[in-house]
């Protein structure tokens, strides 16, 4: 019984604890801009872009809000917190929508403009933001309507688009190590992130709902 249960669980366990590891250490990263300054990371590479005021003013709002959209789904996504904290659930729900909707994708696709890879990959970075935001939106509209499966799917949806970041640093550095040149390993790279979790997304979805009619024909024997 204690296995079955421990292998019930694996699954979930092969998908988040990976998640919160990455999500956890780019946060981490992204946090380290405000304490070395104008040397690390892609900074030395955006001299050009760094005169540009409404680059600085998005780049460092951008970092502390894309940490809140990538860290927060964590939580909220847990069966036990919304079940037993619905009301702290909803709060931090409402914050999501509101930082991804008005900090994250505005401020993201200023920066996609800025974009390393070429206008292919800027494209790319574009469209995770147009994405986040609609399946955001989509998500909230379909919760403020008691739609509540609704809600659910379009959530998976926009934290998959959200955790595009952490598919295409991982995608990077595997084709980094594949001699991939680097224009194209960073269009490469973001729009196999953009379709890999779009498609991840959708199939967790789909496994949840062939869960729930098996569990209801179960029930109806």
């Amino acid at each position: 019984m204690i296995h079955r249960k421990i292998l019930s669980l694996l699954p979930a366990a092969l998908l988040w604890v990976p998640l919160i590891f990455f999500s956890l250490l780019l946060s981490h990263n992204a946090m380290l801009y405000f304490t070395h300054g104008g040397e690390y990371g892609i900074l030395p590479e955006k001299r050009v872009a760094q005169q540009d005021i409404f680059w600085n003013v998005a780049f460092y709002i951008h970092l502390p809000t894309g940490v809140i959209c990538l860290l927060s789904p964590i939580v909220l996504f847990t069966r036990r917190f919304f079940k037993k904290a619905l009301d702290l659930h909803q709060v931090m729900g409402k914050i999501y929508v509101w930082v991804t909707l008005t900090l994250v994708c505005p401020t993201g696709m200023y920066l996609a403009c800025y974009a390393k890879g070429g206008f292919i990959t800027q494209v790319g970075f574009m469209l995770q933001g147009i994405l986040l935001a609609v399946f955001t939106y989509r998500g909230y509209q379909a919760i403020a309507g008691g739609d509540k499966v609704g809600h659910f799917h379009y959530m998976i949806r926009s934290y998959a688009i959200a955790s595009v970041v952490l598919s295409f640093r991982i995608l990077h550095i595997l084709f980094f190590l594949l001699n991939v040149p680097y224009q194209d390993n960073y269009a490469i790279s973001q729009w196999l992130g953009l379709f890999g979790n779009f498609l991840m997304a959708e199939l967790i979805i789909f496994f949840i709902e062939i869960k729930k009619s098996h569990s209801l024909k179960s029930q109806s024997i």
